[in-house]
């Protein structure tokens, strides 16, 4: 039944983000829209990507990828200042940090475990 729901919420998204998009585009506060939309993305990344990212990324089993309300970043923050991050794990943060200076320390939600 949850994979019907799955296959049901993309095909919607699929037709219907299109259509919100444009509407969007024609409000005010656009930089609000996509930076809430980016964030979205995020998450979903994290729970899409979870098994992946927990195995490459990271050492430890204790802030692990997964969680639907917390961002990558922040995963990627809380195993960079516990230690716990791989090769690739560092080299994704320093991209990051690159981008923005301490992104990912500075993208923790501290209330976020999974």
């Amino acid at each position: 039944m949850t994979f019907l729901l799955y296959i049901i919420a993309r095909i919607l998204g699929l037709i219907l983000m299109p259509i919100g998009l444009i509407y969007a585009m024609f409000k005010e506060d656009v930089s609000g829209y996509f930076y809430k939309m980016a964030i979205s993305f995020d998450q979903l990344g994290n729970v899409a990507l979870s098994r992946l990212f927990n195995d490459i990324l990271i050492k430890a089993n204790r802030d692990r990828f997964g969680n639907e309300d917390e961002t990558i970043s922040s995963v990627l923050g809380k195993n960079e200042v516990n230690g716990t991050l791989r090769p690739l794990g560092k080299f994704l943060v320093f991209v990051l940090d690159k981008l923005d200076k301490d992104h990912s320390k500075k993208s923790i939600e501290f209330d976020e475990y999974v």
